[in-house]
């Protein structure tokens, strides 16, 4: 296995589904309710009109993919305790308080966790107050860039910013596709391109180079 995403090595092809959660009832977006008055998450809101959270890069194929999704949106319903999981006294609380992301999250700025990413605890959280108010940042407990900035400055511009290419964002914040290998191991795969199947609208494709 390698860990350079340039080896010559013969990239593995992985099969992968993407859906959308159809909308759900009223009554699942009372937590959203009380943050429709915030400046700049009017995209946020708009989302949730239409669905209820989205799954992206679930492999399917070959066999000894691990089937897990690559990014989660998570439910209207379900932001309020997720979100609960990252504040002081939670389960994840260590993931800002032993980073410098601490900077920005115990500060007076209020902001919801909205997207896993893998099996977690690397999310994305939105800002709701403040001069982030709207914009999207990574929170991982191993930072490999300055997530003191965000990834994308509005929702709206995230879902373009994966939609130019996916396999890019997957990489930006390590989501990285896990097959068993024939050691009974389980390896991280870095994917390196999205293959757009015109053909399916829920199976695409990931071409990945084998590392660690």
């Amino acid at each position: 296995m390698k860990f350079n995403i340039n080896s010559d090595e013969k990239p593995t092809v992985v099969k992968i589904e993407n859906k959308l959660v159809p909308k759900s009832d009223s009554n699942a977006k009372v937590f959203l309710s009380t943050i429709s008055n915030k400046v700049n998450v009017q995209e946020f809101l708009d989302f949730y009109e239409l669905y209820d959270g989205f799954e992206l890069g679930t492999p399917i194929a070959p066999q000894n993919c691990i089937k897990k999704v690559s990014l989660r949106q998570l439910s209207a319903a379900s932001i309020e305790e997720f979100t609960k999981q990252y504040l002081p006294g939670g389960k994840l609380a260590w993931t800002i308080d032993f980073n410098k992301s601490k900077a920005i999250y115990r500060g007076e700025e209020s902001w919801v966790a909205f997207a896993e990413i893998g099996e977690g605890p690397a999310c994305l959280t939105m800002f709701i107050e403040g001069e982030n108010a709207g914009s999207i940042f990574l929170l991982t407990p191993q930072p490999h860039f300055n997530i003191l900035k965000p990834v994308a400055k509005s929702y709206t511009s995230l879902l373009d910013r994966i939609a130019k290419d996916p396999a890019a964002f997957f990489r930006l914040v390590r989501a990285y596709v896990t097959m068993e290998g024939k050691d009974g191991l389980n390896y991280g795969h870095l994917p390196i391109s999205y293959l757009d199947d015109v053909g399916s609208l829920e199976q695409e494709e990931i071409r990945t180079p084998n590392i660690l």
